[in-house]
Parts: C-alpha cells; structure tokens; sequence
C-alpha cells in the first residue's frame, strides 16, 4: 500500500511538471508512467503457477540456546526472472531468529533456492516456528501475490518446546555434598526424636575406591572429608537421598500504568524510557526464572548419575506435588514439565506454600525413609516467608540449603542478611554465572 501511495504521488508529480513544460513527449511518458503498474502485474501474474514452494517445519524440541532450522525451497519453472519473492517468517517470543522475518529474494529462469532461517531458543515454553505468507511480488514492487505453500496440504509452521538447558556438573561438586550441618546430625549417636529423624548410617563399613568399583556405591560425603573417595562394603541400607524444591514465588512485575505515573511525577522520563524500563524488569523476571530451573535440574541430573534417589516437589495448581527422579527420561520428562512451569507472582505466599512442610510429614510418615537426605530449596526470591519456612524444617531437625538467584541489574540477592543466618549451606548464583563453577 505505501509502495502503490508512492507511486501515484509521483505520476501527480510528473503529470503536472509535464503540464507546465508542456510537450507530447513529457505527456506520452507520463501515460507510460501512469500504465507500469497494469503491465507489471499482467507480465507477472502467468508466473505464479510456474513458481514451486515448500517449507521444512521442525516439530521437536531444543534446549535452551539451541538451533532450528525452517528451509524454504523455491523452484523458478519459467524462463522469466522472478524479481521479487517475499517470504514472511513467524516470530516467536521465546526464540531470536538470525536475520530480519520479512525477506526478499529473487529467482533467475529455471533457477532452484533455499533460504534458510535460523531460530535461536532464548528462553523455554513453546513457539511456533515456520513461515506465515510467501507473496510474489510485480517487477516494480508494488503488488504482491500469495503463492501456494506445500500444495496446500502441508503445516508451513511447527510448535517447538524450548527445554531448560541440562548443565552438567562435576561428581565431587560441593552443592551434591550436602550442608556441614546435615554432616553433623549424621554422625550423632543420638536419635532425634522429633518428627524428622537423621540417625546417620549405622553398620556400613568403608574403603577407599578402586578401579571399576561402581559409583553407586561412592559415599561422597565421606569422600568430601577424607579427600579420597570413599566406597560402602555393604550396600544393605540403600542409597542416598535428596530432596529439592522449587520456591515458586517470583516478584511480580510493575504495571505500565504504575510506572508510567510514578515516572512522570518525579523524573518526566520520556514514553520510550519507560517502556524500556519496563521491558528490563520483564527481562530481569524471566532470567531469574531461567537461572532457577537451570541450577535445579543441574543438581537433580548429576546427583542421579551418582547414584542417588532425587525427590522433586513443584508447587503446582495451588497444590504441592511430588515426582521421582531416577534415570535419565525421568530428567527429560522433568524438563518438559517445568517448560510450561508457571511461577507464581502473589506476594502474600505464606510459608506453608513456599515449602511442603505438612505434606512431607505425611509422606515420610508412610515411608518412613530418612536416611541420608538431603534438602535444599531453589529460589529466586530470598524473602521474610521463605526463611520461615526454611527455619521450620529446621524446628523439625531437617536443616534445608538453599540456592539463590540474584539478577544482573540488582546486583544482590534479597535478604542477604537471612543467607548468613541460614543454618544449612547457601550458595547465590547470579543470571549471568556459570552454573558448574559456583557449584564446584
């Protein structure tokens, strides 16, 4: 439509400078002018069913930071030049595509073309990834023809699941040790009468490890002090334990309308500031996110590769609910879950919803399966009901780590003054930190 207002402006423009020249000669190509466009699009119209086009659509998934590839094949069957082809590609949220989604390309006589988009996955959830329309266009771009895709018949789009990215880390990496303090209540000779009992693991004897000794069998904790590893002669009580959690409270984001009038109270920052502005805090948002699931399937994926039982507890449809991890699909059916996971941004979350404290009680009061576990809490927000919560365990004799994520812009995590009173092990770990080094 711009390109067809354009063009009439300049025939009006020509129309009168040939007026006030005067002359056949300035007239003749002014009609010659005024006429392009029906001849064009008469010239290129023919060729729209001479020009072959298909679309590769992927269909699977990706984690986080990885590729796909949309292909568009284009056949010229003609012995015309097709001038302009214009291909609009798709523009998910959660992927970044290599170059800009609307392209123009040109075919020459009986020439064959394959113009490949690249989609970078920047963040999980699902984005349809593939092409919306391929036109072809007239010899002076002004209009443009839709042309068939795939006969028709096939998707030219596919939905792609972008999973949290599976970092791996090292076997002896300080966070799969458990806290000093679970240390501690373990080697007690003293049962713990509360609801929660560590009793240590009693009757097992000890050896250093030696080639082809199974890694199940490494007792890393004990590894950890004696700075050798370690392995059980007898396998009789069963492997070790964790338990993670993740806290699904993330701070809400400002309004527009909030930050539009608190901005303009006291700065006057222009609109295009305070988009931005708010753009950041969205950005900062979904890092966090990000970091969180990152650093607890990083944790969850190694400790089963160890050898231990990971027990993971979401909270979810305002309920908590409890998944085992035992092998490598259950880590892969754990990513797809928490692809789609939705954190909860109500700031009045009491402490029974940021932990599952009743629900654990009743679970183990059923097993009855404490031995060797180990707790540790994954958040992105540090505040006054979470170490509450965090505290009540410990009421309980289970001392819970914690994990924290700090974003980039804030340069801190919340509450730092409650990390250092935590009485199990804490480790913060910002959005833009390697995982596997803070973890070492």
């Amino acid at each position: 439509m711009r390109n067809l207002i354009l063009f009439f402006g300049m025939v009006v423009f020509m129309y009168l400078y040939s007026y006030i020249l005067g002359g056949e000669s300035s007239m003749v190509m002014v009609y010659m002018f005024l006429f392009s466009p029906l001849v064009s699009i008469i010239l290129i119209s023919p060729l729209r069913k001479r020009i072959i086009t298909s679309v590769d659509v992927p269909a699977y998934e990706v984690e986080k930071g990885g590729v796909v590839r949309v292909n568009v094949r284009l056949e010229n069957k003609s012995f015309m030049p097709i001038p302009f082809i214009n291909i609009e590609f798709t523009q998910p949220v959660n992927f970044r595509l290599s170059g800009t989604y609307n392209h123009i390309t040109s075919l020459g006589p009986f020439e064959k073309k394959v113009v490949t988009m690249e989609y970078t996955a920047k963040s999980r959830g699902v984005g349809e990834v593939g092409v919306s329309g391929i036109w072809l266009k007239d010899y002076i771009n002004i209009f443009r023809i839709p042309l068939s895709i795939n006969d028709d018949e096939e998707k030219v789009t596919g939905e792609v699941t972008v999973l949290p990215r599976l970092v791996s880390l090292k076997p002896t990496s300080s966070i799969l040790l458990g806290s000093s303090e679970s240390f501690k209540q373990e080697d007690s000779d003293t049962a713990n009468m509360n609801l929660f009992s560590w009793n240590g693991e009693p009757g097992y004897e000890f050896r250093e490890y030696m080639p082809g000794d199974s890694l199940h069998k490494v007792h890393w904790k004990l590894s950890a002090r004696n700075e050798t590893l370690m392995v059980r002669k007898d396998e009789g009580g069963g492997l070790s334990k964790k338990r993670l959690f993740l806290d699904s409270y993330i701070k809400p984001v400002q309004k527009k309308q909030d930050i539009k009038t608190f901005y303009q109270i006291l700065f006057g920052f222009s609109p295009k500031n305070k988009e931005k502005n708010f753009s950041n805090m969205e950005d900062d948002i979904l890092m966090l996110e990000e970091k969180t699931l990152e650093a607890l399937i990083a944790v969850a994926n190694t400790s089963v590769k160890t050898g231990s039982e990971v027990e993971l507890w979401l909270y979810e449809n305002e309920d908590w609910n409890k998944y085992g991890i035992t092998d490598s699909k259950t880590i892969n059916d754990i990513q797809y879950r928490l692809a789609s996971y939705k954190f909860s941004n109500i700031s009045n979350l009491d402490s029974s919803k940021r932990l599952p404290l009743n629900e654990i009680a009743e679970d183990e009061g059923k097993s009855r399966y404490l031995k060797g576990t180990q707790s540790m809490v994954f958040t992105g927000n540090l505040d006054n009901a979470l170490y509450k919560a965090v505290e009540s365990f410990a009421d309980y004799g289970v001392i819970v780590d914690v994990v924290s994520i700090k974003s980039v812009s804030s340069g801190k995590v919340n509450n730092e003054e409650k990390i250092a009173n935590l009485r199990g092990d804490s480790w913060v770990l910002g959005t833009d930190e390697d995982i596997s080094e803070v973890f070492s």
